[in-house]
């Protein structure tokens, strides 16, 4: 007899994705058919993000129209899981009483027993202290894998207390993945086709800090390019405080692409200390270490707006810093005031409009030096990792150096009488230019 259809929905971070990915192989390890529609599921698996107040919404939308279809006629069982059950497990239980239970953030690595249980009638409720541990095996998520780049965790949790984030109290404590099991992985990721790895964590330069108080990033890099088939290491999320000597000499290896997803948060130091992050000076020295380091280094940064006690002048002083530190992408929220936080109790508190307003500035900001950044690379030829043949005939659709999978635009190449595969790299030279697209020919 066939086992259960299951269907898994996901929202929020690349991490949730990779949660969804090693739920979706130890289910169909139990022998379970996991199907992408849900409304031809048995049980839909709603992984959920409870980061800030627009995620959360999407979220419980997302449960909403699961049960909705259940009702409507799927009978589908419906089973929360992530970082939205994890925060607020009774308040899920009691106002949407159709589920059939809530499941925290260690629900990937117990996502069979969760199911066999929701599926014979029982009302779930799995959630424990924050965190997992350590994610996943090696080799979990990897019968997913479909093209040449992949996110690859090295870690979960954090040990940071920034005063409005909710994180470590869903995703616990660090918890760093053995060196030798992260490495194991990514050769296996190579010998599906992988040639780019993207390095997550909530903080990738704390990877091994909770082993010896010491910093192994920089040696898991150098472990990470001796792989022969993987040709670009992206590092996505280092704080500023986080970038040492060893690991700006680390990114200057060929294979780690000048790129690096380095969050300020803001550019006043008033707020700054307030929000319990590094200060102006720490990023400055951040920011010259990697470019000393790492020439042609492309910034990726992301900037909270309508903090507590925020003023125009401090705004100011925020859009005037993305200029001088060089950002060429800028990814901007409004501040949202999470229960639980530090940052809730603060007073002079920005009423919600103005603080989407001065977000909605920022955010002009950021495009603004993205569009010159774009602008500045024509007639510069640049490497493209090819992922896959354009709608317009003659053209392949890739990604440059500069370019984070998901987040920071396409390049568009005119590949001629070539015949490129998916996961090479060509040598194109920028034509034109968008805000965050380009378009280049081989």
């Amino acid at each position: 007899m066939a086992k259960a259809k299951c269907s898994i929905i996901v929202y929020g971070c690349s991490k949730n994705q990779l949660d969804a990915e090693e739920m979706a192989v130890r289910l169909r390890q139990a022998g379970f058919q996991v199907v992408p529609d849900p409304s031809s599921a048995d049980i839909v698996i709603v992984h959920t993000c409870g980061f800030i107040q627009d995620a959360k919404k999407e979220s419980i939308e997302g449960v909403l129209m699961a049960c909705r279809m259940a009702e409507e006629g799927s009978g589908a069982r419906v089973l929360v899981t992530g970082c939205l059950s994890q925060r607020y497990p009774d308040e899920l239980a009691k106002e949407i009483p159709e589920i059939s239970g809530v499941a925290g953030t260690a629900a990937p690595k117990d996502i069979v027993e969760l199911v066999n249980a929701a599926l014979s009638g029982e009302r779930v409720e799995a959630v424990g202290v924050p965190g997992r541990g350590a994610p996943g095996g090696e080799g979990l998520r990897l019968q997913d894998v479909t093209g040449p780049w992949s996110y690859l965790r090295v870690s979960e949790g954090c040990r940071h207390r920034c005063t409005y984030c909710a994180i470590p109290g869903i995703r616990g404590p660090l918890a760093s993945r053995p060196m030798e099991e992260v490495v194991a992985e990514a050769r296996l990721l190579s010998s599906l086709g992988v040639r780019e790895l993207n390095l997550i964590a909530e903080d990738l330069s704390d990877y091994g800090y909770d082993w010896d108080r010491g910093r192994h990033l920089p040696r898991l890099l150098a472990e990470l390019a001796e792989i022969e088939e993987i040709m670009w290491i992206r590092l996505l999320y280092v704080r500023p405080d986080g970038v040492t000597p060893e690991l700006a000499e680390a990114m200057a290896h060929p294979k780690i692409v000048p790129y690096i997803d380095l969050p300020i948060e803001h550019g006043s130091d008033k707020i700054l200390r307030l929000m319990g992050r590094p200060g102006v000076q720490d990023i400055r020295r951040a920011v010259s270490l990697l470019r000393q380091n790492v020439p042609g280094l492309h910034l990726r940064t992301t900037v909270i707006a309508g903090f507590p006690g925020e003023t125009e002048e401090d705004l100011k002083e925020t859009i005037d810093f993305l200029r001088e530190i060089g950002a060429h992408r800028v990814g901007v929220f409004a501040y949202s005031r999470e229960e639980g936080t530090p940052a809730y109790l603060l007073p002079d508190v920005v009423p919600e409009e103005l603080g989407k307003e001065r977000a909605e500035r920022v955010r002009r900001a950021g495009l603004a030096l993205a569009k010159k950044h774009s602008r500045d690379m024509i007639g510069s030829t640049i490497p493209v990792l090819l992922t896959g043949p354009s709608t317009r005939k003659g053209y392949w659709v890739g990604r440059g150096p500069h370019q984070a999978p998901e987040v920071d635009g396409k390049t568009y190449v005119k590949v001629g009488a070539m015949n490129p595969a998916p996961g090479q790299i060509v040598n194109a030279k920028v034509t034109d230019a968008a805000v965050l697209d380009l378009f280049a020919s081989v």
